[in-house]
């Protein structure tokens, strides 16, 4: 009876022994694929990197203002570093203050010139009031752009295909008029573009030049030229006081009125006496 408790007490050990080594298994088998799961996962979550620098769309942009000791002798020597640098003005403009006069202007210069060309405009000043330079990155505006015309072209071959598989003329006419709104959206996309590549392709400078001049006007100008605006002021002067008097000919005519009856008084008063 002994030996029958013993027996079943070693199959029972024996049956505890082979289900624990069946769970460590288990338990294995389900690290191994959690693991391999976790590989691909991380695999997956991969961060796809970001694009070169030669691939973004950079927009560069300056503005500088600042004092010269001579304004057309400056703007000469500007002249000539924008011919060296290949930049070009697309605008300029003027300006006669009353203490100061003034040049300004609008350059397009290729962006890996900017810097250079700049600090070469900048030797010119005496008094620097201020000076910006911003880098925008319109990559995603570009990108944006270059779909939608893609976008615009595939709706554009669509109806173009579509006219000619049809022959009803109500069907041509709708389909030309779809055609043609396309079109012009297409148009107005590549203009966009057009001008985007500009800004990127080349960076602007807008410059202001300034020179002060505290002396008055008359001290500015020849003799000839204050003699002249003299007499013209004169003239200018003598018409206006004419037409003043014009307009007080009724207080003229009283005035004499009174004057005359004044003197009639006075001489029948001598006469009386």
């Amino acid at each position: 009876m002994h030996k029958q408790e013993t027996n079943l007490n070693i199959m029972r050990l024996t049956l505890y022994f082979l289900f624990a080594l069946l769970l460590l298994g288990s338990v294995s088998c389900q690290s191994g694929m959690e693991a391999e799961e976790m590989d691909s996962s991380v695999a997956a979550l991969e961060i796809t990197p970001p694009p070169n620098l030669s691939d973004r769309k950079i927009k560069k942009e300056a503005t500088i203002r600042f004092q010269v000791k001579d304004l057309a002798e400056s703007s000469t020597k500007i002249e000539a570093l924008l011919e060296k640098y290949g930049a070009t003005i697309t605008n300029s403009q003027n300006y006669n203050q009353e203490e100061s006069i003034e040049a300004s202007y609008t350059i397009k210069v290729a962006p890996e010139k900017l810097d250079d060309l700049l600090k070469a405009i900048q030797a010119e000043s005496i008094f620097l009031d201020n000076k910006t330079v911003t880098a925008d990155d319109v990559t995603m505006q570009y990108v944006d752009v270059e779909a939608r015309i893609k976008a615009k072209q595939a709706v554009q071959q669509k109806y173009l295909e579509l006219l000619t598989k049809t022959s009803k003329v109500s069907e041509i006419l709708t389909i030309e008029a779809e055609l043609q709104k396309v079109q012009e959206e297409l148009e107005s996309v590549q203009a966009q573009m057009k001008a985007l590549q500009q800004q990127v392709n080349y960076s602007t400078i807008n410059l202001t030049m300034y020179q002060l001049v505290p002396a008055s006007y008359s001290d500015r100008t020849n003799f000839t030229t204050r003699v002249t605006s003299a007499l013209n002021g004169g003239w200018h002067l003598f018409k206006d006081l004419l037409v003043g008097v014009v307009y007080l000919w009724p207080i003229l005519i009283i005035t004499i009125a009174v004057f005359f009856l004044i003197r009639w008084y006075k001489n029948r008063q001598r006469s009386i006496v």
